[in-house]
């Protein structure tokens, strides 16, 4: 967008700890069929790397501004700074975890003329759970009922009960302007932007169609959903209500109406445990009572009803009636893992030394469990490692490695006694967390199809940790999966020997195979052969589901072969040749994969066998890809991931080394091309 350029639209997207909703909320403004629009994303500082985001979609699109804030200065602020930057016509604000729903700003911008260019427009929004529940607005049957033509907030008070939030609305800049509306710093900002913006408004429309989606956390992801004494804010933000009530003569009218609507907000927080602790909730009704006294009308009575009892008792501070009668607000609580608890298989006291491992459903001695095994051996050799394993697939088990078959009486009065869990799939339902064991999840490749979490999604609140080797995946992780856990993002433990082996391990490996250096050795990783490779006609070719340890066949290829298999975000780390052989679709993904590729992309066999004959599988246009492609998904793993994970969650160390930056890695080098220069 030219400098100088009036957009019909300004949207201020705020950022903090926003990552894992960050681009879905992106996608859903920067794909709306109406285009005349300027976003504001605003960075406060965020830590998560939201402000990365921003930049690589300004970077793709011209109507995207991203403000860098020097410091955290919380919601109200973030979106006052981008407020100052809008040069749109309306000015609307969406949260980094909210959608657009497609058509939406079409709609509003046909609204707005058609109602004349009025001060503001109300719109619909559906709540959405994380069990794909989307539940509407209570009230919006009042924009069909009430919301023809333009009004004030006086002729229909209704829209006025609606839920105090600001993304329900667009506004007029030079209303804004005139006025100086601005947010107000702390939790529950928008409660006197609201009053103040909808009290004064000379000119009121609505649209009667769902714009937003107002996405509900598994976690309290939001930051209203955070205990302590931040929830206090609430006071602070409706003595400002009542101030600009009081300023105005002419508002005198709504003192009542306000004041209602105020302890009916304060009582809805009281009732939420993750807001307001049992140990809090007597100091926050007292100050509710503080605040009551401040601004109650006179002449002030309580309605005769259940919702005017409380108020009641808010006001006469009777924290005795309201502690012994039932919340009736219904909140899922989620137990932190680190907590959870319930029937146990055995009461023995815990082991602080004893782990136990599995990998792929307990079928395989494999994966990050594997090398975070082996590097817990060395670094941490007080902890014993045992595994457990099928008994169909005891013959996996190296000599030496202890373990316990699974399901029996041995296995039984390991999970009784161990401290640490580690595996890369989730333990079985009827495995029951102690309080004080350590559950670790290490996943087992970087996701590119779509996850689905199915009916396991309470299984994730037994994680302490997941581990993460870029933070592609951990937007996805902390999407697909939420909870309490930590995220580790300090690269896959498996793929520490590529980065660590030598030429000699590399040659020892291929001689094992029957390679020597001058042999090119190409990995075919791919999910479904739909192709003869034999037009490789002077290469070897070794299938990735036979023979030793996957770890193993990447050292001792020098190109990989796949279509969508998350190995090659693994080889990557090798910086050696890719080539995507595709056919068809792979389904859902997070991305297209041909349009951010590793290397190469053939669609046939016959491009595949000329990209060999000519070379251009190593030519520097596919080593341009790989490196974009390592610079995104190659972030964390340096050779020294296995180590991070074993100080942090074994050892309790928080002062892990950091991560090499990937200019200064060196990966294991291919025979081949060291023999061939």
């Amino acid at each position: 967008m030219a400098l100088g350029t009036v957009p019909k639209f300004s949207i201020v997207v705020p950022c903090h700890a926003s990552r894992a909703w960050l681009r879905p909320c992106l996608d859903s403004v920067l794909s709306q069929s109406f285009t005349d629009f300027e976003v504001l994303g605003v960075d406060d500082a965020d830590a998560d790397g939201s402000g990365r985001i921003l930049d690589e979609y300004a970077a793709a699109d011209p109507r995207v501004r991203v403000l860098h804030l020097e410091e955290n200065v919380g919601l109200g602020p973030a979106r006052n700074a981008g407020l100052k930057e809008c040069r749109g016509q309306y000015v609307l604000f969406l949260d980094a975890d909210d959608l657009y729903r497609p058509g939406s700003l079409e709609a509003i911008a046909r609204r707005i003329d058609d109602t004349g260019q009025p001060d503001i427009v109300l719109f619909d929004y559906e709540r959405v759970f994380w069990d794909g529940r989307v539940v509407g607005n209570q009230r919006h049957d009042a924009f069909a009922r009430e919301g023809a033509g333009v009004f004030t907030a006086a002729e229909r008070p209704i829209f006025l009960t609606f839920l105090e939030v600001v993304w329900n609305k667009a506004c007029r800049r030079d209303f804004l302007t005139r006025h100086g509306f601005a947010f107000t710093a702390g939790f529950y900002e928008d409660a006197p932007w609201t009053y103040s913006t909808m009290l004064t408004a000379e000119r009121i429309a609505t649209l009667d169609r769902v714009v937003v989606h107002y996405r509900q956390h598994r976690t309290g992801g939001n930051i209203h959903a955070t205990r302590g004494r931040r929830q206090w804010d609430i006071f602070d933000q409706y003595d400002r209500v009542h101030a600009f009530i009081q300023s105005d003569p002419e508002l005198a009218g709504w003192r009542r109406f306000a004041f209602d609507r105020s302890l009916d907000h304060i009582l809805a927080v009281l009732a939420k445990p993750e807001r307001i602790g049992p140990e809090d909730r007597a100091d926050f009704f007292h100050a509710a009572h503080a605040f009551a006294k401040r601004w109650k009308p006179d002449g002030y009575n309580a309605e005769r009803s259940r919702r005017g009892f409380r108020r009641w008792q808010l006001v006469y501070d009777d924290y005795a009636t309201f502690s012994t009668l039932k919340v009736t607000g219904k909140v899922l609580q989620l137990p932190s893992p680190r907590k959870s608890a319930g029937k146990l298989f055995h009461r023995a006291k815990l082991d602080p030394n004893l782990a136990v491992y599995a990998a792929s459903r307990c079928t395989r001695y494999a994966c990050n469990p594997r090398a975070i095994y082996e590097t817990a051996a060395e670094l941490a050799p007080q902890v014993r490692g045992v595994w457990v394993i099928a008994p169909e697939h005891l013959e996996d088990i190296p000599e030496g490695v202890e373990y316990v078959v699974a399901g029996s009486p041995a296995y039984q009065k390991l999970l009784g006694r161990a401290t640490y869990f580690v595996n890369n799939a989730n333990w079985p339902r009827g495995v029951v967390k102690r309080p004080g064991q350590v559950q670790l999840q290490t996943q087992h490749g970087t996701p590119l199809k779509t996850l689905s979490t199915g009916p396991d999604l309470d299984l994730v609140d037994r994680w302490d940790f997941n581990l993460s080797s870029n933070r592609y995946s951990s937007e996805i992780w902390e999407r697909t999966f939420p909870s309490y856990y930590e995220e580790l993002e300090y690269g896959y433990p498996r793929n520490d020997r590529l980065l660590t082996a030598t030429l000699e391990d590399v040659r020892a490996i291929r001689a094992s195979l029957g390679f020597d250096d001058s042999q090119l050795v190409v990995l075919d990783a791919r999910e479904e052969s739909h192709y003869d490779l034999g037009g490789l006609t002077d290469a070897a070719v070794l299938d990735v589901n036979a023979g030793p340890r996957v770890d193993d066949l990447m050292l001792a290829a020098d190109v990989l072969i796949t279509d969508y298999s998350s190995l090659a975000f693994d080889y990557a780390n090798l910086d050696r040749p890719i080539v995507l052989l595709l056919e068809g679709s792979p389904g859902a993904t997070y991305f297209d994969l041909t349009e951010f590729p590793p290397g190469l992309v053939a669609r046939s066999a016959d491009e595949l066998a000329a990209a060999f004959h000519s070379g251009a599988f190593a030519a520097s246009e596919a080593a341009k890809h790989r490196q974009l492609f390592r610079e995104r998904f190659c972030e964390y793993d340096d050779g020294r991931a296995g180590e991070r994970v074993v100080r942090r969650v074994f050892l309790g160390e928080d002062d892990v080394p950091a991560v090499t930056p990937l200019r200064e890695r060196t990966p294991a080098p291919s025979a081949y091309f060291v023999h061939n220069g």
